[in-house]
């Protein structure tokens, strides 16, 4: 009988579980609350009440790591969203999604772009992988290039904090984004199951949002169907789009306000379309799986906050960008392959993406990324009670932009790398060791072209005071290779208003990061607190410069002042980043069913040259405090944040004032026997405050959207 029960709960351990998309604990206890020892017989046993205890989220598998771990057992920081609290945050950008988390800021260019910032750190030292896959788009290229996947669609998104660099390259010194979606399933389908999703937003920002998935199979086949639409109008803004401060800083140095700058109320050229779907298709056996993938995304975007003056006509030409790509995915992983090799992972993914930036009706500049990354690697059986993985990665990129505005010549970029984990655990504690060594060679049309090699590795520990109670700590060494654009650029980009100037001589880029993590969880507290110091050494970063700089040439000089645009040059310089991460979980009310909970974080970073200069666009410190309010299928949730001012700004960038965000959400659930129903409502900037992100080039020309209402549902079967 016990056996039988036992069974039967576990059958709804998993029903569960598929439903919330979180690991339960099962607990079998008497009818007094006593749990059942496995010894008892079944004469002795008295009336047994099982039930299914749910465990923090925390306890989801982290599949950016090849030793899937959870995020409470990793030596680095780690975020991770799934299920409703995803389908809650969904918007239309990674960074939008991610930007309240600790740690997580965005570098926005509009409503249509947007890339996740990791501790201050943007750009090419922040990778966004698909299914562990570097997602291979021009979003590192420039900031107002959009990342190449769509958010709707992703079944989990995961956060590395730190430097990834050992699993996934050079460019990874910042962190790793892997966004999980179903594309290649492992798992056996039995009939068709799918969802419908659809998002409608107010006048604010016109959304118009609908995603499908399919998902069937039988037996060791399944496949897999999904495709979306989306768009937006051109959002409405508090004020004005410029910022007070810059207009300030405009009348001060003596500048004509041109009447086209004085739009209220609306940013221009903000609207957005998007359009895309994936098919794919996995063989299941008993050793492993084999899959295959193919993904569309075609998107139409303005770039608000910059135009191009046409004196002859007295006209303004916006900038718009007609991006796509084409993404295929092949991947396998087979267990026990060869005796000693618990698993061996395979994964190849080429990636066709181009776009043009329109200027009005003439194409300005076109874009094309044709990327190849072949990664794979094996899992050994334990050995002295060690574990780990060793694996090879190869990237082949063949990158250009051809125009009157291309910055940099066209270039050949390969990568070559192979990497290795180790972990090992004595008792309470946690062992984790890495190594990694990579090569780089650039060739350019011009005949320019350079090789990089470096080594990183890293030290970490895991140490369990409690089964819930951990202290973690990762010391590691990083490096990066500076990428074609910063050895090689030299000309205006229209869309990001400036002259860029690469450099030539830049050595590889090194850090030495140290990372020191506590996480707890108690029935009345739960929380972690997260510190890190990160050393640069020949830290590459843009500058924007004065006419005086020794990085100018004539030809910058005057085709920077007959254009109007920023002098930007690469430079290279020692820099510490510091800070830190907190957030708690307090329980406040539970009573027959009702559920209020206090949520709290704060984060904050200072980042700094060793001449003692600021770094450019680091993000301002943020505190926030979210109220949950929950009674069976009903939820609710108050979010009120607190951006501080950011006075500490670069050379030659301007100050960003502070703002309090307020939102509101309710949502409902309905589960039916074989489908589930969930509609939210959110209101969002409730304050309809003038929300500007240090992190964003065009901070100071675009801010946020207004106050906004956004209504949709989600249906499943």
């Amino acid at each position: 009988m016990k056996q039988q029960l036992k069974i039967a709960a576990a059958i709804a351990l998993l029903c569960q579980s598929s439903i919330n998309a979180k690991t339960v604990q099962l607990k079998i206890e008497d009818i007094d609350g006593n749990p059942i020892p496995d010894n008892m017989s079944d004469d002795e046993q008295n009336p047994l009440i099982i039930s299914l205890k749910e465990e923090p989220g925390h306890k989801i598998v982290i599949n950016a790591h090849p030793l899937e771990h959870t995020a409470l057992d990793m030596a680095t920081p780690t975020i991770l969203l799934s299920g409703e609290e995803l389908i809650s945050k969904r918007a239309g950008t990674l960074g939008e999604i991610l930007r309240l988390e600790p740690g997580m800021n965005m570098s926005s260019f509009g409503p249509a772009v947007s890339r996740p910032i990791i501790r201050g750190l943007s750009g090419g030292r922040v990778k966004i992988t698909n299914n562990q896959m570097i997602v291979q788009d021009a979003s590192t290229i420039s900031a107002d290039h959009d990342v190449g996947l769509e958010p709707l669609l992703a079944e989990q998104i995961e956060v590395v904090k730190g430097p990834a660099t050992l699993l996934y390259g050079s460019g990874a010194i910042g962190g790793v984004v892997n966004v999980m979606d179903r594309k290649i399933n492992p798992n056996v389908e039995d009939g068709i199951s799918g969802g419908i999703e659809i998002r409608l937003g107010d006048s604010s920002t016109g959304e118009q949002s609908s995603v499908f998935t399919l998902d069937g199979g039988s037996q060791s086949w399944n496949w897999h169907l999904d495709g979306y639409d989306s768009s937006t109008n051109d959002l409405q803004i508090p004020g004005f789009a410029e910022s007070a401060i810059l207009r300030h800083h405009e009348e001060e140095e003596g500048e004509e306000h041109a009447e086209e700058e004085e739009v209220f109320g609306v940013l221009e050229n903000s609207a957005t379309s998007t359009q895309g779907g994936s098919i794919g298709s996995t063989y299941i056996t008993d050793k492993g799986y084999w899959g295959v993938s193919v993904n569309r995304i075609e998107k139409k975007y303005g770039v608000p906050g910059h135009a191009h003056h046409e004196e002859e006509h007295h006209k303004e030409d916006t900038v718009v960008i007609d991006m796509s790509q084409t993404r295929y995915d092949f991947q396998t992983k087979l267990n026990q392959p060869f005796k000693g090799i618990e698993q061996l992972f395979v994964g190849i993914a080429y990636t066709d993406y181009q776009h043009q930036e329109l200027e009005g009706v003439e194409l300005g500049t076109q874009f094309s990324n044709k990327a190849t990354e072949f990664k794979s690697y094996i899992k050994h059986s334990e050995w002295q009670s060690w574990l780990g993985v060793f694996g090879v990665q190869l990237i082949d990129r063949d990158f250009s932009a051809i125009g009157d505005e291309a910055v940099v010549a066209p270039s050949k970029t390969k990568n070559t790398a192979v990497f290795w984990l180790e972990e090992k655990s004595l008792g309470a504690l946690k062992w984790e060791l890495g190594a990694r060594f990579e090569t780089q060679s650039i060739d350019t049309d011009l005949g320019d072209s350079r090789s990089n090699d470096g080594f990183s590795y890293s030290i970490g520990s895991v140490y369990s005071i409690s089964k819930h109670n951990k202290l973690a700590f990762n010391l590691s060494h990083a490096v990066r290779f500076p990428n074609a654009d910063e050895y090689f650029s030299n000309g205006a980009h229209l869309a990001t208003q400036s002259f860029e100037i690469g450099n030539p001589n830049l050595n590889n880029e090194s850090s030495n990061n140290l990372d020191f993590s506590y996480r707890f969880e108690t029935d009345k507290i739960a929380g972690e607190l997260n510190i890190f110091y990160n050393q640069f050494s020949d830290f590459i970063f843009a500058e924007t410069v004065l006419l005086t700089d020794s990085c100018l040439t004539t030809d910058a000089i005057t085709h920077a002042q007959q254009s109007e645009l920023l002098l930007v040059c690469y430079k290279q310089q020692d820099a510490t980043y510091t800070g830190l991460e907190l957030q708690l979980e307090i329980p406040l009310v539970r009573v027959n069913g009702h559920e209020l909970n206090l949520d709290l974080f704060t984060d904050l970073v200072r980042a700094e040259l060793t001449d003692g200069a600021h770094l450019p666009r680091i993000p301002a410190s943020k505190t926030g405090v979210v109220l949950n309010y929950s009674f069976q299928d009903f939820s609710a949730d108050l979010t009120w944040v607190n951006y501080q001012t950011q006075n500490r700004t670069g050379q030659n960038e301007l100050a960003t004032k502070g703002f309090e965000l307020l939102d509101l959400e309710f949502s409902y659930r309905m589960v039916f026997s074989e489908s589930d129903f969930f509609v939210f409502l959110k209101g969002n900037n409730l304050l309809d405050e003038e929300a500007r992100d240090h992190g964003s080039f065009i901070k100071d020309v675009a801010p946020r959207v207004g106050r906004n209402i956004v209504i949709g549902m989600r249906y499943t079967f």
